[in-house]
């Protein structure tokens, strides 16, 4: 029904972000990948999904195709909504969704925030299958030993409370200034990034 939008960005709050197309405002509730793409007063094109709960609409947005594949299959678990697959989208990258599914990591997720035991061992049990021939091929195969980095140091800073909007604008202002290299620790990312965002 709403495949993408494409607007400019007039404010990100942690993974809430608001786009103006055409003049109307839209709030999409986004993935950590998704926020990280959107700047405020710049130009954003945002996969998206438009849901209809009895708590009303809400509009999803995701970074690629790939991410809102993965939602959409997360929703076909028993108990999980799609507030609940955001949450897990925002909470790790697609690819570490995948990893942990496929080789039921239930001790990760279960780190998620909303995410019970339960919850955890019905996404191993009932998404394995799917997950293992259609999305999981490439799973960390195709993703250099930057981008494992990087998304590691995000999450950890955002484990600190740190917002997603603050720990993208660090990690921007870093690669800018070609601070982040190939070989890139998670440790070596996460001090510069507190380094620059205690200057701030």
């Amino acid at each position: 029904m709403l495949r993408f939008l494409s607007g400019k960005v007039v404010s990100v709050s942690d993974a809430l972000v608001v786009l103006d197309v055409a003049g109307f405002g839209f709030e999409l509730l986004c993935t950590g990948r998704a926020a990280a793409m959107c700047r405020e007063g710049e130009q954003a094109l945002l996969v998206t999904h438009l849901q209809f709960a009895e708590t009303g609409p809400s509009l999803f947005g995701f970074a690629d195709e790939r991410e809102r594949g993965l939602f959409l299959k997360l929703t076909t678990v028993k108990g999980v909504g799609g507030k609940m697959a955001m949450n897990i989208l925002k909470a790790a990258p697609a690819d570490r969704v995948i990893n942990w599914i496929v080789s039921s990591d239930v001790d990760s997720l279960v780190k998620i925030p909303g995410i019970g035991r339960k919850t955890a061992e019905r996404l191993c049990f009932e998404m394995h299958r799917h997950l293992a021939g259609e999305f999981a091929d490439p799973a960390f195969d195709g993703v250099s030993h930057e981008g494992r980095s990087l998304d590691l140091a995000m999450e950890g800073l955002r484990s600190l409370g740190f917002s997603q909007g603050d720990v993208a604008a660090v990690f921007r202002k870093l690669k800018n200034a070609g601070a982040v290299e190939e070989e890139s620790t998670a440790e070596q990312l996460i001090r510069m990034a507190l380094k620059e965002l205690k200057r701030n």
